[in-house]
């Protein structure tokens, strides 16, 4: 279908053009043989599933309501709504920022991991510096990649529970949404269930496999490329019967630049963020 999300081969000589030509079509890219462990995101999956069955969960209970960064675990009572629905998402999720504290045997691997997503991060800026320079306020050209955050994006690890047939009507594992960051980062989940809005107003499912990184642009980006790249709707929908009893997880890594930053005349990182999220609080 025209205007699918592209698989972009890391490997290959143009992969920097590649990348933004998908990016700005469909707002989505799909990187392949990205500097990322296949085997730790592997290993995560199944040891934060086992976290996330534990009663051990709650030792780590986030003690404010999730806004920005508010780190540790969510469970399903308080979690998301997204803008535009509601009834809340079928998901719980465990928020990681520098210094967030977790079980000793997830620690590891969720650190290591954190580095390297943000290295290819900033990789990824570099090729929008490098490429589409043009296209940013002149505070921006040339500084994306440096403006990248530790300290203000956020490692989420989800977990969608199995399907139980008592769910409220109209409940879905992830409602459809869009991301405000700049790039959100996601290695491909052992289960499906993740797809993008075309142009067309279809809904198709993100491919992928197994190692594979999904890539989207977020609101921040869209507000500081006026629209250049765009921040596309996507949802996760339920699995059919015969798998609802299956857990799903997905470990996105929200790519955030500093908050002073400013993406346009109309706002700083920090005030675009800040309107997002008293529109979840409402």
């Amino acid at each position: 279908m025209t205007g699918s999300v592209a698989i972009v081969d890391m490997s290959a000589a143009d992969a920097d053009a590649a990348f933004v030509r998908t990016l700005r079509e469909t707002g989505f890219a799909v990187l392949r043989n990205a500097p990322l462990s296949a085997e730790r995101l592997q290993r995560m999956a199944r040891d934060w599933c086992a976290f996330f069955a534990s009663d051990e969960k709650w030792n780590y209970l986030a003690h404010e309501v999730p806004s920005g960064n508010t780190s540790g675990y969510i469970p399903p009572d308080v979690s998301e709504t997204a803008v535009g629905h509601d009834v809340k998402d079928l998901k719980e999720f465990f928020h990681i920022v520098p210094g967030t504290q977790m079980p000793e045997f997830l620690e590891s691997d969720a650190r290591d991991h954190l580095r390297d997503a943000f290295a290819l991060g900033q990789q990824l800026l570099q090729w929008l510096d490098d490429r589409c320079g043009e296209v940013l306020p002149d505070a921006l050209r040339g500084t994306l990649a440096d403006s990248l955050s530790a300290d203000d994006s956020l490692l989420r690890v989800l977990h969608y529970p199995p399907l139980k047939g008592d769910e409220p009507a109209g409940a879905v594992r992830a409602a459809a949404h869009e991301d405000i960051n700049l790039l959100t980062l996601l290695p491909v989940s052992a289960e499906p269930g993740l797809e993008v809005l075309t142009k067309a107003g279809e809904w198709e499912a993100v491919p992928g496999q197994a190692g594979d990184i999904v890539i989207n642009a977020g609101d921040m980006l869209q507000e500081a490329t006026s629209r250049y790249f765009p921040s596309t709707s996507h949802r996760v929908v339920n699995p059919p019967s015969a798998e609802a009893n299956r857990s799903r997880i997905a470990i996105p890594y929200f790519m955030a630049p500093r908050l002073d930053l400013p993406l346009s005349s109309r706002y700083t990182a920090g005030s675009y963020l800040k309107e997002r999220l008293d529109l979840l609080a409402r």
